[in-house]
């Protein structure tokens, strides 16, 4: 498996003052003006990366440097305003994190929303023998909130947010995977049960990415980095040169 992308931009429609707001609290340092042409912001300028099989990339870099929204990019979310994006049609789906502040929205239709989206968008679904009934039992069972799934999960406490968001995302299997953050805030138990099935997760996949503020998981997960500050790779290389470009920013 091979994935490319080349020369790839990407523009997003924003209110100016408060895009320039909310990242310029985030990272002071950066000349955000320099990023707007019009009312577009340059979310990703320029990226050239080709990845093969194999590959378990970290993707660095401070708060507002374009992680999230390059991997939204490589999940098919985004499509490139400028260049050339060579993905598979089978990259896992970045999970729609709304759900979380959704004032009536419950475990249950949670989770028949993320099926029908990943049947609708891919085809398919890890082991894809379940209907739409078999996969909501088996999410809800691994994040144990049975007894609740009906509640609006903005009632839900942080750490029964990070259960129900796990159990979704890893529901499904596909050869290139991206993930924005890992494990959440969970208790010991329920980390301890997630990493087993994180570890299947990632050793299914030919390809690899993943966006964490945990060091500990990028070089548990990773063997290679890329770091990105202003919506542009300024270094790649191995994890641990990665590491201490970034931390020497």
């Amino acid at each position: 498996m091979e994935i490319s992308l080349r020369d790839v931009s990407l523009h997003l429609k924003t209110a100016r003052k408060n895009k320039v707001n909310k990242i310029s609290k985030a990272n002071k340092l950066a000349n955000f003006a320099s990023r707007f042409i019009g009312d577009s912001f340059v979310a990703l300028d320029k990226i050239n990366l080709n990845l093969n099989t194999g590959d378990r990339v970290a993707v660095i870099g401070p708060n507002g440097a374009g992680k999230s929204t390059l991997l939204r990019l490589m999940a098919g979310i985004y499509a490139p305003t400028y260049g050339v994006a060579s993905i598979p049609k089978y990259a896992l789906p970045l999970l729609d994190k709304s759900i979380l502040t959704n004032e009536l929205l419950g475990a249950t239709s949670a989770c028949k929303a993320h099926y029908y989206y990943v049947k609708a968008r891919y085809g398919q679904l890890k082991n894809d023998n379940d209907n739409v009934d078999d996969f909501v039992k088996k999410v809800l069972e691994f994040a144990e909130l049975e007894a609740v799934k009906d509640t609006p999960i903005i009632q839900y406490s942080d750490g029964m947010k990070a259960r129900l968001i796990f159990s979704l995302y890893t529901s499904a299997i596909y050869p290139f995977m991206v993930v924005d953050e890992a494990l959440g805030t969970t208790d010991a138990y329920f980390a301890n049960k997630a990493t087993k099935r994180f570890d299947d997760f990632v050793n299914s996949s030919s390809i690899f990415l993943l966006a964490s503020h945990s060091e500990d998981l990028l070089r548990k997960y990773c063997n290679k980095g890329i770091l990105l500050t202003n919506g542009r790779i300024i270094y790649r290389g191995s994890l641990n040169e990665v590491l201490n470009k970034y931390k020497n920013l």
